[in-house]
């Protein structure tokens, strides 16, 4: 998602950073990086091959999970490709610590870094203390990655659907607060890791809810 980023504005948790963009939020270094690619493509299109082969909007989506990417841009070089991947990666292990009301932060580290860290795995405890779950299905429509200058940052603009959100309290009422179901544009500053991972590093909202589409 937006990990914090919705979750702030999608679970009503309080505690949630305002910059947060998932069940919790999103803040973004404004990255002075330039685009290399902001058409999108539809689903089941390949766009880049890397060492996995063809990475599609299809392939980066979990049905299982209730997550679908409908679309990503066109003419990614590798490391986009790469950091593409990785932002899906963050974004799932968020939606599946909401859908399992912030159970098992196990995975945390290994997709984030910094602040963002941190605010992911205070969301998902304030979660787990209130007994409050998120149910799928989500949709995320990325429209462009864009590298800084330096290759040491990169931002991904996307739009999240969550319109069809709901969150439950711990007897299983649903607690949704009206404003959660919306569409929200919103953008993602991933920084090298290790082992030639990117991670999430910061999030933000960048427009009003529902102005933006995920097709």
């Amino acid at each position: 998602m937006l990990g914090c980023l919705l979750l702030t504005g999608a679970l009503a948790l309080t505690g949630c950073s305002p910059h947060s963009s998932k069940p919790g939020g999103k803040d973004v270094a404004s990255a002075s990086g330039t685009a290399r690619s902001s058409t999108s493509v539809p689903s089941g299109v390949a766009t880049a091959s890397g060492s996995a082969g063809p990475v599609t909007a299809a392939s980066l989506s979990d049905s299982r999970l209730g997550y679908t990417v409908t679309s990503i841009p066109a003419g990614l070089d590798v490391t986009q490709v790469k950091v593409l991947q990785d932002f899906v990666a963050y974004d799932q292990v968020s939606w599946r610590l909401w859908v399992s009301g912030g159970q098992d932060t196990s995975k945390v580290p290994a997709v984030t870094t910094g602040n963002l860290q941190q605010q992911v795995s205070d969301d998902a405890a304030d979660m787990l203390s209130k007994g409050q779950k998120a149910k799928t299905p989500v949709r995320v429509a990325v429209s462009e990655v864009a590298m800084s200058a330096d290759g040491q940052s990169a931002t991904v603009s996307y739009c999240v659907d969550m319109t069809k959100v709901t969150f439950v309290d711990a007897q299983g009422k649903d607690v949704t607060e009206p404003s959660v179901k919306a569409r929200i544009p919103a953008r993602n500053t991933m920084v090298p890791g290790s082992n030639g991972r990117w991670l999430a590093s910061e999030e933000e909202e960048t427009g009003e809810p529902n102005s933006c589409s995920v097709g």
